[in-house]
């Protein structure tokens, strides 16, 4: 530990060093060589010629007269504005860009001692760039990746896996995310992550989250923010962090829309409308998307065990299939009473229904010449539907977006039916199944949220925020069964002696209360955010009729940010949070899962949070269209939520989850962006951490410590003249790690995508080859007590797909974003752009 102590006080001391740091290389000014003093600077404000709004995130570049270099450049803010400070004496030229609007080219700008140091070029208005037909011309825009003072903005850009892919499929191309092969998120490495749509939780955990991302068509996400030390501002779940998707808001005026179809391979298919109409006074938008997925499901498992006096090996193969179908709609409209005000309403519905049938053959030999052969066989039918309605109210003041009140409540519900029945026999005996079982589950989930946030400019373009968040959920689980009180092995299987059927409900209800205050600004090349959020939780857990727990908690969770913006090129961050990891969904659960009757899972409904502080220290220097982002972390976490095995006498492993000590996480993770010949991107993701996790006084388990690494490419390239062919590639490998009980060996895939531009833009046909080399497949080892388990699964991952996308109506200009007549943002974060 002491040299990474010894490292973060070298890091922390360059951090908050004197802002000598910018003081240029070179002799004193003048005659012999020296550098000319960076005393200069260039300010003002990017703004549309027809209404006079803002134009936000506009690309601005300060141009050097004598040979065309780019001096300084940055985005300008959501209200416009832009400064580009610490320039040297010179002439330039103010150069602007932005998607759908003609370039801006300012006249020659002296700047010196006797003319100016500080020029304000005002406003600068930007007139829509159209065609002969009057329609928007959208201009390609590549990926890219900013870093602000509290999170990372990925922007989705020119990303082929946006056209008929999923929201899972496009997570995997954001830098530190990784997605595995059961849909499952995680982020450096860890799955402890917070999922918000529009910077709102899903109020979905497990594979019910998963489900949901598939139902997102990739092609309406805009952005995604990886915020891996979230202010107060934020729900403080998820340890690693908050994957914050930010979906295409309707920001033309008129008609428009887009279709899209993706006939695959294999029986995979999905399809996805948008339509969307607005004018001076209302905007109402919608989306419907249907997804179709048939996969198989395989996996192999060897397994040793060893008994008091003889020991058994076991072979399984596990062959299924399982057929999804989803869809997916979603209706809001805003309407406009004033200039500095929106109201909203939004309804999201869903629907999904599901197969799956598998076969999972077993043998099994002893060393006392004994063998078994066996079949169980398990075909489950589910389906479920969802609601959501939130109404939000937004007010500006001063006409500023960011002196604003906003107000919303939330509320939702879900329910699904699963009914599995289960059948085991011995291979080749006529005679008919000497088990069988049933499974029906029935669960339903209510959530209401309700909130209030204010936002206050300051004095050194600082901010202050307060707000309030109530979050009420309650989880109705119905479980029917057949149980029996004891069970006996017959020819190799479990056989339960006489069961009957039974059932027992569990119900969990959860109630947050939350009042948060942050506070920022500046201070020359310096940025300060500070922020203290208070929670009060109740907590009950009911099962069986009898038995409850309850845990009611209060939390305080600090954060803290701090930047140094040496030059356009250069910025530092470090961040402080504290987090937590509530016990929720399957964790808590404790109905038995015995599709597999040698491997047993539940739930704990006794399960306690969760807490991780979390420390980063990260820099970026970028010119042009490369960069380079580097970040140092480390996060110490208590009472660990971990699965946790245990072995009975008859060789039946049961898996359920337990508070298991602590879990300490450092690492280095390097994000390293290019461009290509022409218009084209490559960008490398590097991460290496190290693990250690102590268990404390636990039995079957043990201190574990070890290094793991996460390796992510991605290129894309525009080809021809007219750039109407473009291709893609993508891929990842993710380390293998060493757990308490055992070790995850990794895995490795390649997407490879071409796209082709039709018919002046209206048409565009994407091919897509998903997991080029077949290799994308979940593989660990479990070793403890005298069990030794090896297992690999696998599912149906490489496909080929076609899309058509077709651009519907006419696009016309774009207004400004965030409040006032540009629409409620829904929950997109705007970071202090220190």
């Amino acid at each position: 530990m002491m040299p990474l102590r010894a490292g973060w006080l070298i890091l922390c001391s360059l951090l908050l060093a004197s802002p000598a740091w910018s003081q240029r290389a070179g002799g004193p000014p003048g005659r012999y060589g020296g550098e000319k003093p960076a005393i200069c600077a260039v300010s003002g404000t990017v703004t549309e010629a027809a209404e006079g709004g803002a134009v936000p995130f506009a690309s601005v570049a300060l141009m050097s007269m004598r040979d065309s270099s780019i001096v300084a450049g940055q985005l300008a803010g959501d209200d416009g504005a832009f400064s580009l400070t610490e320039l040297p004496f010179g002439r330039y030229r103010l150069q602007v860009n932005f998607m759908g609007y003609a370039p801006y080219s300012s006249d020659p700008i002296m700047l010196s001692p006797r003319t100016t140091t500080s020029y304000d070029a005002g406003s600068i208005a930007l007139s829509p760039r159209v065609n002969a037909l009057e329609e928007a011309v959208v201009v390609e825009e590549a990926s890219s990746l900013e870093m602000l003072i509290d999170r990372r903005v990925f922007n989705v850009g020119n990303d082929l896996s946006a056209a008929g892919g999923t929201a899972s499929e496009l997570l995997v191309n954001v830098p530190s995310v990784a997605v595995d092969i059961d849909g499952n998120v995680s982020l450096r490495g860890s799955s402890q992550v917070q999922i918000l749509i529009d910077g709102r939780p899903s109020g979905l955990t497990g594979a019910a989250q998963n489900a949901f991302l598939e139902q997102i068509p990739a092609s309406s996400i805009d952005r995604v923010e990886v915020i891996t030390n979230p202010s107060a501002k934020y729900d403080p779940d998820g340890m690693a962090g908050i994957l914050n998707i930010i979906l295409k808001k309707n920001k033309l005026q008129g008609f428009h829309g887009q279709a899209q179809a993706t006939p695959g391979t294999g029986g995979n298919h999905n399809a996805s409308l948008s339509l969307n109409f607005k004018n001076e006074k209302f905007s109402v938008f919608s989306s419907a998307s249907w997804n179709h997925r048939d996969m198989f499901r395989a996996g192999e498992t060897y397994r040793e065990l060893t008994g008091p006096d003889s020991s058994s090996f076991t072979d399984q193969v596990r062959d299924g299939n399982q057929l999804r179908t989803s869809l997916n709609g979603r209706l809001g409209m805003e309407w406009y009473p004033s200039s500095s005000e929106v109201i909203g309403l939004n309804v999201n519905v869903n629907q999904n229904d599901r197969s799956y049938h598998n076969l999972l053959e077993n043998d099994e030999s002893w060393d006392t010449g004994t063998s078994y052969a066996t079949d169980r066989l398990s075909n489950e039918g589910s389906n479920g539907q969802g609601w959501d309605v939130d109404g939000n109210y937004r007010k500006e003041f001063n006409n500023n977006p960011k002196h604003v009140l906003t107000a919303q409540i939330r509320h939702s519900r879900s329910e699904s039916r699963s009914d599995e029945f289960i059948s085991e026999s011995v291979r080749g005996d006529d005679s008919g199944p000497l088990a069988l079982d049933t499974n029906i589950q029935l669960n339903a989930t209510i959530r209401t949220v309700a909130q209030l946030d204010f936002e206050k400019p300051l004095a050194g373009d600082g901010k202050w925020e307060w707000g309030w968040k109530s979050n009420l959920s309650i989880k109705d689980d119905r479980f029917e069964y057949l149980a029996s009180d004891t069970a006996i092995w017959q020819e190799g299987i479990l056989v339960p002696v006489e069961p009957v059927a039974a059932a027992f409900d569990f119900l969990y209800r959860e109630d947050v209360h939350a009042i948060y205050s942050t506070l920022g600004r500046k201070f020359g090349v310096y940025g300060v955010q500070g922020g203290l959020r208070l929670e009060q939780v109740f907590t009950e857990a009911l099962w069986e009729g009898d038995q409850s727990f309850e845990n009611d908690y209060f939390s305080v969770y600090p954060s803290f940010n701090l930047s140094k913006q040496r030059n356009d090129e250069v910025s530092w961050i470090a961040s402080y949070s504290r987090r937590v990891n509530r016990p929720r969904g399957r964790s808590v659960t404790p109905f038995i899962d015995d599709s597999d009757s040698r491997n047993i899972r539940t739930g704990n409904p006794e399960l306690r949070p969760e807490y991780t502080n979390s420390m980063e220290i990260g820099h970026q220097w970028t010119r042009n269209r490369m960069s380079i982002t580097t970040s140092l972390f480390w996060k110490i976490t208590n009472d660990i939520i971990q699965r946790y095995s245990s072995i009975d006498e008859q060789g039946i492993r049961t898996s359920s989850w337990i508070n298991q000590g602590q879990r300490q996480n450092e690492g280095l993770e390097v994000i390293a962006m290019a461009p290509l010949p022409g218009r084209g991107q490559v960008r490398l993701t590097a991460s290496v951490y190290h693990l250690q996790n102590s268990v404390g006084d636990v039995e079957f388990a043990n201190d574990a410590t070890g290094w793991s690494y996460d390796l992510n490419f991605f290129a894309n390239q525009s080809l021809g003249g007219d750039g109407q062919w473009k291709w893609q590639i993508n891929g990842m490998y993710r380390g293998p790690s060493i757990t308490p009980q055992g070790q995850f060996y990794g895995y490795a895939f390649m997407d490879a995508n071409i796209q082709r531009i039709l018919l002046d833009g209206d048409l565009t046909l994407a091919l897509k080859l998903s997991d080029v080399f077949d290799t994308r497949e979940w593989s660990y080892l479990s070793d403890f007590a005298t069990l030794y388990q090896e297992n690999r699964f696998k599912r149906e991952s490489r496909n080929l797909f076609l899309t058509a996308t077709w651009k519907i109506g006419k696009l016309e200009e774009r207004r400004r974003s965030g409040g006032g007549r540009g629409g409620y943002n829904g929950g997109g974060s705007e970071g202090m752009e220190f």
